[in-house]
C-alpha cells in the first residue's frame, strides 16, 4: 500500500473585517489520534459510542457499514484514515460518494442491493469517531438530518445541549430554525475538531462562504448559530454582536491590492504600491481597487507574461501595439478571446494618468519619481468615450427593440408563476402532515412533517424536499 504526504488540508483565504484576538480560522490538522488507530480499535472504539436510536437492527447495519467503509478505505493511498479519505475521491464526488465504494464492493465480488444504507450508515461512526473529518464541500452536500444529529449525541453532547438551551432561554420558537444553527455547528466541529466552545469567530465566517459556494438552498444568510455561541461566551467577551459585522471584507492596503495580481519585478511593484498609495487620499476605496486591478493587472502583470523579464516602463512600439490589442478583448483563463472588452478605454486612462502623474511628480521630487519617467503608451484616441457610449446606445436600443414585444408575454408568466407557487403554498399550510396533495402544475407531493413556520413538501419523483415558502417568495 502506497504511503501519502502527510499535509493539512489547505482552505481558501476569506476576506473579513478585523477579529479579537484568538478568533481567527482554526486550520484543519494534519494528524490527530483517531485517525491514526488501527483498524480493530477503530471499529472497537466507534461501534460502541452512545448514539441516539440504538436498536439492534441499526446496530448490525452500522457495523456492516463500517467494515466496507474501512476495506474500501485500506485499499486507498496514505498513512491515516484521513490521508486514505482524501485519496479516495469521495469529497470530490459529494452527495454520489457511495458510488466509489460501491464500485469497489463489485469489483471484489462483495456488492449486495443494501450496500448504499449500509455506506451510509457506516459514515456515522466514521465521522462520529472523528476517524476522518471530511471538507466542508462534501459535509454541505450531505442530507443533514440525521447524520448530523447522530454526530452531536458523541461529539460533546454537553456543548450542544447548552446551545438548545440558549436557543429557548433568547424566546426563539421553532425546531427549523434550532435545528438549523445546531447543524451549522455541527459542521464546524465535523470538519474541524475539538467542542463547541472550541469555535472561533474566523471559523463561523468560512463556513458561511462555504455554505455559500455549495448550498443553493435559501439558509445562506441565517446567522443564528453565531448568536447562540456568542450568548454563551464562546468568543469571549469582546465578540462582535453579530457575525454580519465581520463578515463584511475590510479594505486592503495597496500593498495588498497590488500584491493580488502576482507582479514580478520588485521594483515595479513598489512603485506601484508608492504611486497608489499618494492617490489614495484623493479617491475613495472603490476607485482605488480598480486603479490597481488595472495597473497591476491589466498592465503590468499582463506585460510580464508577454514579456518575461521586463523591468521598465520604457516599452516599444510593437510591444506597445499588442499590449493594446490585448487589452480591448475579454479573454478567458486560456487567453483565448471572448468578446470585446467595453471599459477598455477606462484602461487607457488609467494608463495615460499614470503616466502622466509620474511625469508631473517628477518636476517635484526627482529622485523619486524620476528614474520612472518614461513616454507614454497610450493615444488620445485610445481615451475617447465618444465612440464607446454611442456603442452602448446603439447595444441599448437594439435590446428594447428585441425584448420589447416579449415584454406582455413576460410580464404574464411571471404573474402566473407567483399565482401558481401561492395556490401551492397555501395548499400545502391546509394540507395535514403526511397527506398528499397536488400542485396547481399537476405535480403530487407530499406534506412534510415537522413543527416550522416554514412549509415543506417531499416529491416522490424525485425524492426531493421542496420548500414551498422559500418558493413563494422567489416568485413574488
Amino acid at each position: 500500500m502506497t504511503t501519502a504526504t502527510v499535509t493539512a488540508r489547505p482552505s481558501a483565504p476569506v476576506r473579513h473585517g478585523p477579529l479579537p484576538p484568538g478568533q481567527e480560522k482554526r486550520e484543519a490538522p494534519a494528524i490527530w489520534w483517531q485517525t491514526e488507530e488501527p483498524r480493530e480499535q477503530v471499529l472497537e472504539r466507534t461501534l460502541a459510542l452512545p448514539f441516539t436510536a440504538d436498536s439492534d437492527a441499526n446496530l448490525r447495519t452500522r457495523h456492516r457499514g463500517l467494515v466496507k467503509l474501512l476495506d474500501w478505505l485500506e485499499d486507498q493511498p496514505g498513512r491515516t484514515w484521513q490521508n486514505r479519505w482524501g485519496a479516495s475521491g469521495a469529497e470530490e464526488a459529494g452527495r454520489e460518494w457511495t458510488r466509489l465504494p460501491m464500485q469497489w464492493l463489485a469489483e471484489h465480488q462483495r456488492a449486495r442491493k443494501y450496500d448504499r444504507a449500509d455506506l451510509c450508515c457506516g459514515m456515522i461512526p466514521l465521522l462520529g469517531g472523528q476517524v476522518v473529518r471530511p471538507a466542508y464541500r462534501w459535509l454541505l452536500r450531505q442530507r443533514p438530518s440525521q447524520l448530523l444529529a447522530h454526530i452531536r449525541s458523541v461529539i460533546d453532547p454537553d456543548g450542544f445541549a447548552a446551545l438548545k438551551d440558549q436557543y429557548t432561554a433568547t424566546g426563539h420558537a421553532g425546531a427549523n430554525d434550532c435545528n438549523n444553527a445546531l447543524n451549522r455547528v455541527t459542521w464546524i466541529v465535523a470538519s474541524k475538531g475539538g467542542t463547541v466552545h472550541d469555535v472561533t469567530i474566523g471559523d463561523c465566517i468560512e463556513l458561511q462562504h462555504a455554505i455559500g459556494e455549495h448550498q443553493t438552498n435559501g439558509y445562506h444568510g441565517k446567522h443564528l448559530f453565531y448568536a447562540l455561541l456568542a450568548g454563551l461566551g464562546v468568543f469571549g467577551p469582546d465578540a462582535p454582536a453579530r457575525l454580519k459585522t465581520v463578515m463584511l471584507p475590510g479594505q486592503l492596503t495597496p500593498a495588498a491590492l497590488v500584491d493580488r495580481q502576482g507582479i514580478t519585478c520588485t521594483a515595479i511593484r513598489d512603485l506601484l504600491v508608492d504611486y497608489l498609495t499618494e492617490r489614495a487620499v484623493d479617491v475613495d476605496y472603490t476607485t482605488l481597487e480598480d486603479m490597481a486591478r488595472t495597473l497591476a493587472g491589466l498592465f503590468w502583470r499582463d506585460l510580464e507574461k508577454h514579456h518575461p523579464g521586463i523591468d521598465s516602463l520604457r516599452l516599444d512600439a510593437d510591444t506597445v501595439t499588442a499590449w493594446r490589442e490585448r487589452v480591448r478583448m475579454v479573454r478567458d483563463r486560456h487567453g483565448t478571446p471572448i468578446r470585446p472588452r467595453v471599459n477598455a478605454h477606462t484602461v487607457f486612462s488609467w494608463v495615460r494618468t499614470f503616466y502622466q502623474d509620474l511625469a508631473r511628480w517628477a518636476a517635484d521630487e526627482p529622485t523619486r519619481w524620476g528614474p520612472w519617467v518614461a513616454p507614454c503608451p497610450v493615444r488620445d484616441s485610445d481615451t475617447d468615450h465618444s465612440k464607446n457610449r454611442a456603442r452602448r446606445k446603439a447595444a441599448m436600443d437594439q435590446r428594447t427593440r428585441t425584448l420589447l414585444p416579449a415584454l406582455p408575454a413576460l410580464v404574464k408568466a411571471v404573474e402566473h408563476q407567483l399565482k401558481d407557487a401561492q395556490t401551492c403554498l397555501a395548499t400545502g399550510r391546509e394540507t395535514p402532515a403526511g397527506a398528499p396533495f397536488t400542485t396547481p402544475s399537476g405535480e403530487n407531493l407530499l406534506r412534510r412533517a415537522g413543527v416550522s413556520s416554514r412549509v415543506y413538501a417531499d416529491d416522490p419523483a424525485t425524492g426531493r424536499r421542496r420548500d414551498l415558502t422559500v418558493e413563494e417568495e422567489r416568485a413574488f
